[in-house]
């Protein structure tokens, strides 16, 4: 469904985009051929002065967990933080990773820095590209639009072939907390992401009185692990009816698996360690970077979190003791050392919904340092906590981390699995309506105001279901010799769709022309020759949305399989969530995407324009809908996907092409390009 745009208002602005373009891109090709390079680990620093061209090398390559880097770990604590070990959860299994890393090198600059990131893939067979979660490539006043570096493979750029390098470069537009990942295949699943940290002045961040310090060892990327590699467990699942569950967590890389037998070196990885101050209050930064449906619910023992951003963008304060973290989201709380507390506390992580089926959970260890200086009025060092903010003290790095049985022995008894929420408020509940303890996006309220011209109906309006249909899709199931219908239930494994489509790659990156000549569809256009509510239907699904139009998605999830709940991930713009709920909030419901519509013609879809809180990722909860609102400014191909990797490689895709073709930046000179060959005949 879509109304009218205003066309007049349109083509002005794609006018004035055209002709900036052309006069940042001039001024941006004098300005950085003088400007020299920075090392990436240089450019952690406080945000104040020049802005800096970062440089780092990712060498992204095949490697292990618990490898002969590692010695003796655990039986020898210290063989764990070693040079190249990577402990992972004790359990030895293939990985991919950058530089030995996991997770992967950490990329700390600001606002407005310039990064380069060379990538060599050294990967034996797969082709390969690094998507910078959280960075939307927009033009800005002193440099141009760069869709080409956004790193989504067959929309933007080809994948690095083997034994090959891509050079990505790219201004750091958005402040806060983003990470990176590959975009290619399981890769993601399999180890090859990193935190990536943006940081800016101080008189830019409204909460920055609420925290002392900001280190870059208050990083916490969490997420779930198996014990085979990513593409097997999808095969498995696919063809053969195995199961989408993790067998365990890690956060910053490492943890020990929570259920093997206390004999077992597995048993004995050491936790990852957060070192605090008494009467200091920490910035901390949480990172999803799980694949499958594994929502994280975060908390600490004896301690409230206050929450300060989502999706590096601002939000007011709020106090929670505990806060779900979804698939491709990111949260920033603070923490408060309290001056009353001494010894070390539990820093839990239980998975949900998948995780939930396996019991994958977490913990990690938050040690309070002997000093309680900072607790006395007077003292001579009180006020330095404030001078150091984002600068200088990395408190939590792999020095600090050795552990040992008596440490444990001294701290209370370790949690025990829950899908219980801690008592108190919980901020972004899963598959939930909301309540006042259960706080939805809905509810969240930004530090800025939404523009005045987003507040209006908007030019276009496109109702998204997601859904795992049970259908026959020709990838897996055989009409002939195994219909969906005629096996066994168990090995009915359903397909994830936007409104009946699976999203079929083009040959051809589309910023490269992959649309041209290639049938393209969506709910208003359907393949002709088919019954997409009865069939399988796949497609390069698009929607062409021109320049400077207003967008509103609402997000469904139809809820007639399990209680699959999908974190939707938008590239090239964040976006206002005015709206989030689950109409029945009871097990076992559904919600079509018919009877949305109907009740958004009765008025029923309520909208908050106070102040929504600006995101990129969102989840939509199982029989419910969530409402988005972004602003086409940014020409380009952006697609918008389920974070999951499983529904993402399954086709849970879709394309939005913003502006025409004239309206997008050019293709950078000697980009790669690849194509179908069709012989000579």
């Amino acid at each position: 469904m879509a109304g009218g745009c205003q066309c007049s208002a349109v083509a002005a602005v794609t006018m004035i985009a055209l002709v900036l373009a052309a006069a940042i891109a001039t001024l941006t090709s004098v300005i950085t051929a003088e400007v020299p390079l920075t090392p990436g680990k240089n450019c952690y620093r406080k945000c104040i002065g020049e802005k800096r061209t970062c440089h780092f090398h990712f060498d992204v390559h095949t490697y292990q967990t618990m490898s002969r880097a590692c010695y003796n770990c655990p039986g020898n604590m210290t063989d764990c933080q070693l040079p190249d070990c990577i402990a992972g959860d004790g359990m030895p299994r293939k990985i991919l990773v950058v530089n030995k890393q996991l997770p992967g090198p950490p990329i700390q600059v600001c606002e407005g820095d310039t990064v380069i990131v060379d990538v060599q893939n050294r990967l034996h067979a797969d082709g390969l590209t690094i998507h910078w979660h959280g960075q939307t490539m927009k033009a800005g006043t002193t440099h141009p639009g760069t869709p080409h570096m956004d790193g989504t493979p067959g929309i933007t750029q080809c994948p690095i072939p083997p034994g090959s390098s891509f050079k990505y470069s790219f201004v750091a537009r958005e402040a806060g907390t983003q990470f990176y990942h590959a975009h290619t295949g399981f890769h993601r699943g399999d180890g090859v992401f990193g935190p990536m940290i943006v940081r800016q002045r101080s008189t830019d961040d409204p909460n920055y009185s609420l925290f002392d310090y900001d280190n870059p060892g208050h990083v916490l990327l969490i997420h779930d692990w198996l014990h085979m590699p990513t593409e097997d467990k999808f095969i498995f699942r696919h063809h053969s009816g195995g199961d989408d569950f993790p067998e365990s967590m890690l956060v910053n890389g490492q943890g020990p698996h929570q259920h093997s037998n206390k004999t077992s070196p597995a048993a004995h990885i050491p936790y990852r360690q957060f070192t605090v101050t008494p009467g200091k209050r920490y910035r901390m930064r949480l990172i999803n970077a799980a694949i499958l449906n594994c929502p994280i619910t975060v908390s600490v023992e004896d301690h409230m979190l206050t929450i300060i951003a989502t999706d590096g963008n601002p939000v007011k304060p709020l106090n929670a003791s505990s806060i779900v973290v979804y698939p491709g989201e990111r949260w920033d709380v603070v923490l408060a050392a309290n001056c009353t507390k001494s010894g070390t506390f539990w820093m839990s992580f239980m998975g949900g919904v998948d995780c939930a089926m396996s019991f994958a959970h977490q913990f990690s260890l938050l040690r309070y340092r002997d000093d309680s200086s900072a607790c006395h009025p007077g003292d001579s060092s009180k006020g330095l906590g404030n001078a150091s903010k984002g600068f200088g003290n990395a408190e939590g790095v792999k020095g600090e981390e050795l552990i040992d049985a008596e440490l444990l022995a001294q701290m209370s008894p370790k949690p025990k699995f829950t899908e219980v929420p801690p008592a108190g408020v919980q901020v972004n509940s899963i598959n939930s309506a909301c309540y006042d303890d259960l706080v939805c996006m809905a509810n969240m309220r930004s530090v800025y105001s939404m523009p005045e011209d987003m507040k209006t109906p908007t030019n276009f309006t496109f109702y998204l279901a997601f859904e795992m249909r049970r259908i026959n899709n020709a990838h897996y199931y055989s009409r002939m010799y195994y219909d969906f219908n005629l096996v066994e239930e168990d090995q009915q494994i359903p397909t994830p769709q936007v409104n009946n489509l699976t999203f079929l790659h083009p040959a051809t990156p589309l910023l490269l022309g992959g649309d041209q000549g290639t049938p393209i569809c969506n709910a208003e256009n359907p393949p002709p020759t088919r019954n997409c509510q009865e069939d399988f239907c796949e497609c390069l699904h698009m929607y062409h949305i021109p320049l400077g139009a207003s967008v509103e998605l609402v997000l469904i999830d139809e809820g007639q399989y399990g209680d699959e709940n999908h974190p939707i991930h938008l590239h090239g713009q964040h976006f206002w969530v005015v709206g989030q709920d689950r109409p029945v909030d009871l097990q076992e419901v559904s919600l079509t995407r018919n009877e949305v519509i109907k009740m958004d013609q009765r008025g029923e879809l309520i909208r908050n324009f106070d102040h929504p809180v600006y995101k990129d990722t969102v989840t939509i909860p199982d029989a419910g809908y969530t409402i988005i609102r972004f602003k086409a400014d940014n020409p380009g191909h952006w697609l918008l996907h389920c974070h999951l990797l499983f529904h993402s490689m399954a086709g849970m895709n879709i394309v939005f092409k913003v502006g025409e073709d004239t309206d997008i930046p050019l293709v950078p000179e000697g980009f790669p390009t690849c194509a179908n060959y069709e012989g000579s005949t």
